[in-house]
Parts: C-alpha cells; sequence; structure tokens
C-alpha cells in the first residue's frame, strides 16, 4: 500500500508579532504590567519589545492577586529586566498585605531615579497612620517631570543646593499627604524652576512647602481641613494663571472669630494681573466669607476671563447668612474696570437664592465682553416645578450685546 510524503503543517502567520514597533508599544501602553508582561509568550519578538517597554503601571485593588511580598519581587523582577529606562512608572495599591515596606520604596525609587524616570505616580492606601515617604533620591532626581503623590509622606530637605530639588519638574499633584520639615527648622524658600502646575488636596502642614516657582500656571488648592495662610498663597498669586481653590480654604481665623471679613478678606489679597481663569470649590452664597471673598477675588484679578463657581449643593449658611452690609449696595460690588475680560461664568448648584441673583445681575451689567452666563441648577431642586428665574433674568441689563444666559441640564453638566 503506497504512503503518502508526509506534509508540513501549515500554520497561520504570525501577524501580531509582525505589527510595526510603534504599535506594540501602544498595545503595552493599554494594558496592566501584569498583563503586558503575558505577551513576552507570544513570541521572542514581543519579550524584545516588552523588555524595552519604558511604562509600567501596577494596579492592585484587591487580596487576590498575591501577598504583599510576592508583589514586592514581581516589581522588583520587572524593573530589573528593563534592557532601556522607565520613563513612566504608576504605583496603584488598595490592599497590602503585610504593610507595604519603607525599604521596599526606597529601592524601586532608587532604581528608577537612575534610569531616567520622567512619570512618577504613586498612590498608596494603606493602615492610616502607617504612611510611607517618598525617597530623598526622587527629590533629587534631575530627569523626572511629572510627580503624582496619594498617601505618601512628604519631606523637603533644609540643606541642599539652590536649584537641585525637583529641577526639571513641571508638574507636582499631592494628595492626602502630610508636609513636614520640623519644629525648629528654618523657613526655607526652595526654587522649582521649571513648576507650571501645582496642586494639593486634603494635605497637611503646606506652610512648609514654601517654594519660588517663577513659571507657575496652574495652581489648585483644595483642602477641607486644614487652614493655610494667605501668606503662603501670595508667594504664587503673582504668577499663575489659573487659579483652583476651595472658597474656605483661605480662612486664616475661624469663623466665629471673625469680626469684619470684609476688611480682613480684602487686606489679604494682592493685584493679580496675570490670573485669567479662577475655579471656586465649596462655594456658598450664605456664607459672608465666601461671599465676601469672590466679589473682592474678582476686583483683584482685572484680567478674569473665565470663572467657575460649583456650590455647596445644600447652601449651607456657615456666618448666620450673608451680611446685610454687603447687599446694601451691590452697585457698589464693582467698577466699571474690574470685569473688563470677563468672558465666560459657570454656575453649578444654582437655587434662584437673593444673593446669587444680585450676583449675576451684577455680572451683567458690568462686564462689557461677557459672551456667557452657564448656570447648572441645583440636583435638589424639583424639577416638575418650573423655576422662574430664567424669566427675571430676562429684564436684567447687560452691559454686552453678546452676553447670553443658558441653562444646562443637571445630570448632564459637571
Amino acid at each position: 500500500m503506497a504512503r503518502h510524503p508526509p506534509t508540513r503543517r501549515r500554520t497561520a502567520p504570525d501577524l501580531i508579532s509582525q505589527l510595526p514597533e510603534d504599535v506594540k508599544h501602544r498595545i503595552l501602553e493599554c494594558l496592566d504590567a501584569r498583563e503586558a508582561a503575558k505577551t513576552a509568550l507570544l513570541s521572542t519578538l514581543w519579550n524584545e519589545v516588552w523588555l524595552r517597554h519604558g511604562r509600567l503601571v501596577f494596579d492592585w485593588d484587591s487580596l487576590a492577586e498575591g501577598r504583599g511580598l510576592k508583589r514586592s519581587k514581581m516589581i522588583y523582577s520587572a524593573l530589573l529586566l528593563r534592557s532601556a529606562p522607565v520613563k513612566i512608572f504608576t504605583l496603584y495599591i488598595v490592599h497590602w498585605e503585610p504593610s507595604l515596606q519603607q525599604s521596599d520604596l526606597d529601592l524601586w525609587c532608587g532604581f528608577l531615579s537612575r534610569n531616567g524616570i520622567e512619570q512618577l505616580s504613586l498612590d498608596v492606601h494603606i493602615t492610616q497612620g502607617d504612611n510611607r515617604t517618598l525617597p530623598v533620591c526622587i527629590i533629587y532626581c534631575p530627569t523626572i517631570k511629572q510627580l503624582v503623590l496619594n498617601g505618601v509622606d512628604f519631606c523637603l530637605p533644609v540643606n541642599h543646593r539652590p536649584g537641585s530639588i525637583f529641577s526639571g519638574v513641571t508638574s507636582l499633584m499631592f494628595y492626602h499627604l502630610n508636609f513636614d520639615r520640623g519644629d525648629d527648622s528654618p523657613t526655607v524658600i526652595h526654587l522649582i524652576p521649571y513648576l507650571e502646575v501645582l496642586v494639593f488636596l486634603d494635605c497637611h502642614c503646606i506652610d512648609s512647602f514654601v517654594i519660588n516657582a517663577p513659571r507657575l500656571k496652574n495652581l489648585t488648592f483644595i483642602d477641607y481641613k486644614n487652614v493655610s495662610e494667605w501668606k503662603w498663597f501670595e508667594l504664587h498669586f503673582f504668577v499663575i494663571k489659573t487659579l483652583c481653590f476651595s472658597a474656605r480654604t483661605g480662612m486664616e481665623y475661624d469663623n466665629t472669630a471673625a469680626t469684619n471679613p470684609t476688611i480682613e478678606v480684602q487686606e489679604r489679597l494682592p493685584i493679580a494681573k496675570n490670573i485669567e481663569v479662577i475655579e471656586l470649590q465649596d462655594f456658598s452664597f450664605n456664607d459672608v466669607y465666601c461671599f465676601t471673598l469672590v466679589i473682592h477675588l474678582l476686583r483683584k484679578c482685572q484680567n478674569l476671563r473665565k470663572l467657575e463657581i460649583d456650590m455647596i449643593m445644600l447652601q449651607l449658611s456657615l456666618n448666620g447668612g450673608a451680611d446685610p452690609s454687603i447687599l446694601r449696595d451691590p452697585d457698589g460690588w464693582f467698577s466699571d474696570q474690574d470685569l473688563r475680560e470677563l468672558r465666560t461664568v459657570k454656575m453649578k448648584a444654582f437655587r434662584g437664592s437673593t444673593q446669587e441673583m444680585l450676583f449675576i445681575r451684577l455680572i451683567l451689567s458690568k462686564s462689557p465682553s461677557l459672551e456667557e452666563v452657564l448656570i447648572s441648577e441645583s440636583c435638589s431642586i424639583d424639577t416638575s416645578v418650573p423655576l422662574k428665574v430664567p424669566r427675571e433674568m430676562i429684564s436684567y441689563p447687560r452691559a454686552s450685546p453678546k452676553a447670553k444666559v443658558v441653562f444646562l441640564d443637571p445630570c448632564r453638566y459637571s
């Protein structure tokens, strides 16, 4: 019986491995580091691409993916195997048992600082009171440009060469951090020459983070628990273009202790010619301090082009309602020059109160360049009952013929 000659088994061409180099890297950028590492099993070509890939993202949000010791070894192995610099490193931890060791953090950051790290994000959620500290090597790293810290304490060194702290950094974002220079340490102003974006959210003792940032453009300052001095704020008030902060953050005194908030706020605010955008969070027209603050802030920022106000949903009154003296002469709030550059106003959680209506009327009558006022009603308002406010606003005088008032859907506007 004749035998047929053996035939070679045909295999489908490996189209994935033949993809261009940049496409492979884009695919890896969409994957967590653990998933990206599995691509090394596809072929030697993918293995080489993975080892050259300069972006590592470790996202652990459950206990089901190994204990802390196993994860530490996994991260360290991934770093050691790199055949090219790691430019982007992201670590997100929700559960880490046993607790993340400071020595591990020092080891990883030491490796990254010596191998061209440019973007570093450490988002560590561990037991309260057991926070880790940012290694000093990152502070002095010349290649890092963007740093995001959440849950990692931070301390600037006192003795250093001028310009050596974050010498190449353009963006710093701090969330839930403690800044501490020690009780006996002198106040040192640190030069960060290229910093453009600075963000604080619920941080302690930020008065210890005293810097000189001549290129700073965007300052975000949201803090619900801690009080900061205006002196720190004024260091950046003259150079920034965008300011986002909680309307009650700037209080250096207790609400009940303020004898004349109008005078105190007016004396604290310097003239800011560069600010073009202001975003106010946690604002309440029923709060004397908040209400006074926004009036004087707009007076000081005469080149302002955009104003966004995100009001407290419940509009709680912290000072027993608006000060009658403030409402007595609303036409005197602004001069004809104060709002000459204002183009856009956005208000969120609008309720149509007397103070809100007065504010809108003054904005419309004192802003010759105004183009639009965007209003989103509060979600607590009964939408089945039509709001009578829009009809009233039609009769308001307008300094700008282009000005229009637009009511937005509160479910879509954010």
